[in-house]
């Protein structure tokens, strides 16, 4: 005999609502923009009904904000997991940057980017995505912290530089079929940069006379 499927809960109701909606907005962001992301357009998407959309999400400014900020979160998480995995013996260095360069590289960098230049013009917006990209990084600071723990040689503002690379990388391969130089290429001159001067301050030493960087 078939069993009855469980009814779901409100809770689960909700929740599930408020995905579909965060996802069609994601989605909206990515193929058609900001001008293109209308309420009525995500909650066709959604295939809920404008006022559902209103309940869960009050402005366009907090639907937008949210859905992008769901997008990195979950982003977040999965290079959190491939760090956790790369071996002790492993390039830290160069596997950071490359799956960082992966968050700037796709739709979730595109979608940020819309909402990023509308706020210039959008005060509610703006106030919304400075939020999510103080969690942002935050998260990525804390993410950088456990690699790196308090080595001297890997300073935090490493962290900010290698954000502003890769903004200006991805903004400059924005345009299809258009790149000014290889970005691969400009990575790898990157790489080889850091470990260039992580060697090097490991080496110079500290006011005790011992490496800085200490027995590695």
């Amino acid at each position: 005999m078939k069993q009855p499927r469980a009814r779901r809960t409100q809770a689960q109701r909700t929740a599930e609502t408020r995905g579909a909606l965060l996802d069609a907005t994601f989605g909206a962001l990515v193929e058609m923009g900001y001008r293109g992301a209308t309420t009525t357009e995500i909650a066709h998407r959604a295939g809920v009904s404008l006022g559902a959309l209103l309940h869960h999400f009050p402005t366009k400014a907090d639907l937008l904000s949210a859905s992008v900020g769901h997008v990195f979160q979950r982003r977040q998480e999965e290079y959190a997991t491939a760090m956790a995995g790369l071996g002790p013996a492993g390039d830290k260095i160069g596997a950071a940057i490359d799956l960082l360069w992966s968050m700037f590289s796709g739709p979730a960098f595109t979608a940020w980017l819309e909402l990023w230049v509308a706020a210039r013009t959008d005060p509610d917006l703006a106030a919304a995505i400075a939020g999510v990209d103080r969690q942002f990084m935050a998260a990525s600071e804390r993410q950088y912290a456990e690699m790196f723990g308090e080595d001297p040689a890997v300073p935090p503002v490493g962290l900010h530089l290698v954000f502003t690379l890769m903004n200006g990388l991805a903004l400059a391969r924005l345009c299809d079929g258009y790149e000014p130089h290889p970005a691969r290429e400009v990575l790898e001159a990157f790489k080889a940069m850091v470990r260039l001067g992580v060697d090097t301050l490991r080496a110079a030493p500290d006011a005790a006379g011992h490496p800085a960087g200490g027995a590695r």
